[in-house]
């Protein structure tokens, strides 16, 4: 076997490409070094938990980059002088780095891709597809050889916890990439004069009869990393490259299981952008975190960016003493047959709000909190939330965040923010409406007088047992009580009119009724809507810049939380009646616009703080909603939206509440329904017809029964984690998907007897 010295096993790993051919190097070396060669634990020697915390290889793939970008950040630092002070990295990126306060997308396409050269990963082929070679490089500051035992090959130590501006902080992020392949091959250059320092790490197997597990451990030579003379082949920086790299959930060239994909999703809002050299599929993009995509900046290899239907700028909400966040959202354009999922090319579809501090991904929350909370299912693969979670007190980010930034803590600061988010979304009269101008493209015409005699066969079997129905146009109830008007749900609210925007502005107003006390009770978060025929201009988010003044004038215990931005003559105002705020308590809200060298412009409005409202009573005679039945194709824009699976048989129905109108879709091509169905229109076409009305009717009634049922058994304050609440989720889905197909089977067994019988005695009516 050939000996190697430092300088050429170093060379011989720089030039490796294969496991293989990485093993031999260093048994090359270890033959010729047999008296000083040593394995050292990583960190400790009992290692395995922490660097094994994460659970997927393409987030911990992201610490690696983090950890680049940070050592940037330093280099820039130091180049400066620490001038001006930096709390955050976000802070250091525009003081140091020249990025516009916006983000990356206020830079051009060239000065984008130039500032990503100084932080590249590199994906090449490697030993198979499951066993990638990922190589990071940054050139940043560098570690000196007798410094990177105590910080690139440590575990938990405090190097960064005192650099505000940078974004690591326990030092052990990007080792959990060492669970993700079998060698990783770090080095590292500080200055152009230094030597480099230079290991390989490996999992370690120790004997099973003395210990329970083995460990990580780094190639040292007498008790020291390896080092190896400077080299223009490796400037100053570090790299840390990844033999056999389990990428197999991330094999696609581009999309979400891409690794293009995971880079703009995780790290969602970047300091600085990435370059990615792709060598297996042949090309090289910037990354510049799917907020920055989405907020219209191209780089090459993009095509055109998003079209989007509504967008909401970042604004601020105040979270008390937990501190503040910031919101903002986007609204694709509709799903096309090609594109069925739009908010996909952006973030995981599945879970498209995304929670982030210092602009990388830390948690996502489901998207059944805007199908069901936010009560807008119609935008389930539209809409994209970012909470951006900077502004969050110390504590608040503890309670909240773990460390290996995967998920959310169950507990109250995550509740709050999802009532925040929750609450802001369903104030956004912009937003319904494009949710209702969805649901009205995707509906299938119906004939209303027979969807009319559906319903009301639905009311007469529901009264049966013991449930009132209300219906649009007025019914009696099941008392026979025909004197009060009949009880709605609540309507869609029409498009607003636009605002005719004037220079100077002349009118500021609550968008509230003039004669009407705003009502709130403790504990209670609202928005309320402001018109204007001011500029955007007006309104700042920084009170001290604000030519806007919204203040609570003449009352306690109403705090205000935040606004959002001042669009096309309208902005929200966020309010919270805080805890134990007494009863009766009245006071003023005031909105001032100030005018240079005219008068300040304002309106008040008078609020009052009252009893919560009653807890809704679980009995059988809760009033029904209204409902509308709709069928869906497999080829239909529905089955996209409702994320229905490909497999015909394995969904028959489902529903969805959208102002305040159940939705019942139910699959045409359920199979046992599709037999019967057709079977009858090849005997009498009308016959199907009936057949088919009667099991719409037993659809919608299992449908609003189960509803009901949702609705009583609902805890709304029960704490889960992330976790759990997935997998809670799922299962509900699975057993509500399960419980929906065998009462569609039961429904054609019933609609097939009773469409039977009613032509045996010459009855037939295909709309009852």
């Amino acid at each position: 076997m050939t000996p190697l010295n430092s300088n050429e096993l170093f060379k011989a790993l720089l030039d490796a490409q294969t496991i293989a051919q990485a093993l031999t190097a260093i048994g090359q070396y270890e033959a010729s070094n047999p008296e000083t060669l040593s394995w050292t634990p990583f960190g400790r020697r009992n290692n395995r938990g922490t660097i094994e915390a994460s659970g997927d290889p393409g987030r911990s793939l992201v610490e690696r980059l983090t950890n680049g970008i940070d050592g940037v950040l330093e280099l820039e630092h130091e180049r400066h002088s620490g001038i001006p002070t930096c709390s955050n990295p976000k802070d250091a990126g525009v003081a140091w780095l020249g990025v516009p306060e916006q983000g990356l997308s206020g830079l051009t396409a060239t000065q984008r891709r130039s500032l990503a050269q100084r932080v590249t990963v590199t994906l090449e082929e490697g030993d198979s597809r499951e066993r990638r070679l990922v190589s990071v490089r940054d050139t940043g500051i560098g570690i000196l050889p007798q410094d990177m035992s105590n910080t690139i090959l440590s575990l938990s130590e405090d190097n960064k916890l005192q650099k505000h501006y940078l974004a690591g902080t326990f030092g052990q992020g990007g080792s959990s990439t060492l669970a993700a392949c079998e060698l990783c091959f770090i080095a590292s250059r500080r200055g152009s004069d230094g030597p480099i320092g230079f290991t390989l790490v490996k999992y370690l197997d120790l004997d099973p009869e003395l210990y329970k597990t083995g460990h990580y451990v780094w190639l040292g030579d007498s008790g020291g990393v390896l080092t190896a003379e400077p080299t223009d082949l490796f400037p100053s920086g570090t790299l840390c490259k990844h033999f056999g790299y389990d990428l197999d959930a991330y094999v696609s060239p581009l999309g979400p299981s891409s690794v293009y994909g995971l880079l703009n999703q995780v790290l969602f809002d970047p300091v600085m952008p990435v370059w990615l050299v792709n060598k297996v599929h042949g090309w090289n993009r910037v990354i510049k975190g799917s907020r920055n995509a989405l907020n219209g900046a191209l780089d090459d290899g993009d095509g055109r960016g998003p079209t989007l239907a509504h967008h909401m700028p970042m604004f601020y909400a105040g979270l008390g003493d937990f501190g503040r966040i910031g919101i903002e959202y986007w609204v694709l354009e509709a799903p096309t047959s090609t594109n069925k999922r739009p908010s996909s090319a952006f973030v995981n579809a599945y879970r498209p709000i995304i929670l982030t501090s210092n602009g990388q991904n830390h948690a996502e929350f489901p998207q059944s909190l805007i199908r069901k909370d936010a009560e807008l299912p119609f935008l389930v693969n539209r809409l994209i939330c970012h909470i951006n979670c900077d502004g969050l007190s110390a504590a608040a980010k503890r309670l909240l965040f773990v460390s290996n930034r995967e998920e959310a803590r169950a507990g109250a600061v995550r509740n709050l923010i999802i009532q925040e988010l929750i609450e802001v979304l369903k104030s956004d009269t912009d937003l319904e409406q494009v949710n209702k101008d969805a649901k009205d493209h995707s509906r299938r015409e119906r004939d209303e007088s027979a969807a009319e005699k559906m319903r009301s066969e639905v009311s007469r079997l529901l009264r049966l047992q013991g449930f009132d129905f209300v219906r649009s146009g007025g019914e009696a109830d099941s008392r026979g009580d025909t004197s009060r008007p009949p009880r709605s749900p609540r309507s869609p609210r029409p498009p607003l009119p636009l605002i005719e925007i004037n220079e100077p502005p002349t009118y500021v107003k609550f968008a509230v009724d003039e004669d009407r006390e705003i009502s709130f009770f403790p504990g209670q978060r609202r928005y309320l809507r402001i018109d204007t025929d001011a500029s955007s201009t007006y309104f700042n988010q920084d009170p001290e810049r604000s030519q806007i003044q919204i203040m609570v004038a003449n009352g306690n215990g109403l705090v205000i939380v935040g606004a959002t931005p001042l669009k096309h003559g309208r902005m929200r105002v966020g309010l919270l009646c805080q805890d134990g705020t007494e009863l009766d308590s009245r006071g003023n809200l005031r909105v001032e616009l100030r005018r240079v060298g005219l008068p300040t412009l304002s309106d008040e409005r008078s609020y009052s703080i009252n009893a919560p409202p009653p807890a809704r009573e679980s009995d059988r005679r809760t009033t029904m909603p209204q409902f509308e039945i709709i069928p869906v194709e497999p080829q239909d824009e529905n089955w996209i939206t409702l994320n229905w699976p490909e497999d015909t048989s394995a969904v028959a129905s489902s529903a969805e509440m959208s102002e305040g109108v159940l939705l019942i879709y139910y699959n045409t091509q359920f199979p046992a329904f599709q037999a019967k169905h057709f079977a009858f229109e090849v005997r009498d076409p009308s016959l199907a017809e009936s057949f088919r009305s009667r099991y719409e009717i037993w659809l919608a009634m299992h449908s609003l029964l189960y509803y009901q049922d949702q609705q009583n058994l609902a805890r709304p304050n029960e704490i889960v984690d992330d976790t759990t609440e997935q997998i809670q989720e799922m299962a509900s889905e699975n057993a509500e998907r399960e419980e929906r197909k065998r009462t569609a089977v039961l429904s054609v067994m019933i609609a097939t007897k009773e469409a039977t019988t009613a032509l045996s005695e010459g009855e037939l009516d295909p709309t009852i």
